[in-house]
């Protein structure tokens, strides 16, 4: 009596059932589309909290108050939630893509080469040739295909010799440039959402120069700030001349204005306000200089006299701070809330010794300096040298730029791979018969009108080779017909 051996199973390690069942997450169509639902909801909560929709939930429902308070307070775009779910797709998709390789590559290099009459009898359009003998036939089919440079393989299956043919193989690669652009895409926008920055209230008076934060190594001088208006008052244009440093040097001059930014590198700056501002020459007892510089004014009020610009100077060499309040620049509007009057050319000023240990002193008693004059104030001497202007830049920095630039070129690029030089196949199968030999050619080009024109080129070639007509069928107008 035979021994019955059983069959033996491999068991794969766990990590092995753990890579499989990640990557068949990654590669699942559920999980893609609950990834995107994800990655919308992210930026329409991050779209809105720019606008008063969110405010306008809290009036109508008051308990959602404190939601919509943490809403405006989250930037969603360099949130971690919104940086993962762009990582998971950017892995997704490269995950897919690998798994394409294989199948694409075979299509290229090994392709299959035998077919089925049924396969052949389900397509939409084909051609059959009547006549000769195989050898014939087979030659001047491929020949037909050869002149319209298509590669021809062949594989003998019986007494039938099956056929394929294809050209511009190699255009299949398209694909590649076009996923791996769709990656870099979301690669830019992590990094983009990781280490750029946008900041709206970037001021630079006339004859100053401000450094750009968050390490860019940036820094911005404003030359000359021009506004224009019409004759019926309406605001024309707004402009900044503007001298980028990169590290203390130069590297970028030009002009901005609303509809016109200036960009350099990965930076660029936008036209957004404007204010005035009071330039400012700060001295100690010994005549050192403490600061030589402009004050933007009107960013803030004073609580006192809220209705005119004001500002304020840190001085932490000096231990002081000097609160600054210029004229109102409307004193028709409300004037009783313009309690120190100061005239055209002129500023208030006050000193205050910096809060020590937490502790807050009493300012010291305020003066009233005119532009060009010098005040006494504690130990510092403040000279109020002339009025000035200042502009208001959005700057905006994103070290993902390269990244898109590189993305456009490889999506443009694959899409033209992919559309201009489409992959075109064509099957067939020559048999013997009573008659003498049998050609069944079909395109695999289904909705594909112009593949099915390279198709009947291919058939006009080998009707002028084989010297009879050939039977076309049809599906799409449902008839046969005779060339």
């Amino acid at each position: 009596m035979a021994n019955a051996t059983a069959p033996t199973t491999t068991r794969r390690s766990p990590i092995e059932i753990g890579v499989d069942r990640v990557w068949r997450f990654l590669c699942s169509v559920r999980a893609a589309v609950f990834e995107i639902i994800v990655l919308a909801v992210l930026v329409l909560i991050g779209t809105l909290r720019g606008s008063s929709v969110p405010q306008w939930i809290a009036d109508g429902v008051p308990f959602t108050q404190p939601v919509v308070d943490r809403w405006y307070a989250w930037d969603v775009f360099h949130s971690l939630p919104f940086i993962l779910n762009l990582t998971i797709i950017t892995v997704a998709i490269t995950v897919c893509t690998v798994n394409r390789v294989p199948g694409i590559w075979q299509t290229i290099a090994n392709p299959t080469v035998r077919t089925s009459r049924g396969f052949l009898r389900g397509t939409e359009t084909g051609a059959t040739f009547t006549g000769g003998d195989t050898a014939t036939l087979t030659t001047s089919i491929g020949d037909a295909l050869t002149a319209r440079k298509f590669r021809v393989l062949t594989e003998q299956v019986g007494g039938e010799t099956h056929l394929y043919a294809d050209k511009n193989r190699y255009g299949k690669l398209g694909t590649f440039p076009f996923h791996l652009a769709l990656i870099l895409v979301l690669v830019g926008g992590i990094v983009g959402a990781r280490y750029g920055f946008r900041d709206t209230e970037f001021i630079i008076p006339e004859g100053s120069v401000r450094a750009v934060e968050n390490g860019s190594g940036l820094s911005v001088g404003l030359e000359r700030f021009a506004d224009s208006y019409s004759e019926l008052g309406i605001a024309q244009e707004y402009r900044s001349d503007v001298v980028v440093y990169q590290n203390g040097e130069p590297v970028e001059r030009g002009a901005i204005t609303v509809n016109n930014p200036l960009t350099h590198g990965t930076t660029t700056f936008y036209q957004s306000s404007f204010g005035n501002a009071a330039e400012l020459r700060v001295t100690d007892p010994a005549g050192r200089l403490l600061y030589a510089d402009s004050v933007d004014l009107g960013i803030f009020t004073l609580r006192e006299n809220d209705d005119a610009p004001a500002g304020y100077l840190s001085l932490p060499q000096a231990g002081m701070q000097l609160t600054l309040v210029a004229p109102d620049m409307d004193p028709a509007n409300a004037p009783t809330l313009d309690q120190l009057n100061l005239g055209s050319g002129q500023l208030w000023v006050q000193a205050m010794p910096l809060a020590v240990n937490g502790a807050a002193s009493n300012p010291l008693p305020p003066a009233v300096v005119n532009q060009g004059q010098t005040v006494r104030l504690g130990d510092l001497n403040v000279q109020f040298v002339r009025e000035r202007r200042f502009t208001v830049l959005q700057v905006a920095y994103n070290p993902g730029l390269p990244i898109f630039y590189t993305a456009a070129f490889l999506l443009v690029g694959g899409l033209a791979v992919t559309f201009y030089f489409p992959l075109r196949r064509i099957r067939a199968i020559v048999a013997p018969t009573n008659a003498g030999a049998t050609a069944e050619l079909v395109p695999l080009a289904k909705r594909d009108w112009s593949g099915k024109r390279d198709f009947f080129r291919v058939v006009e070639g080998a009707q002028a080779s084989i010297g009879v007509p050939a039977v076309i069928r049809s599906t799409e107008s449902g008839v046969g017909s005779r060339e």
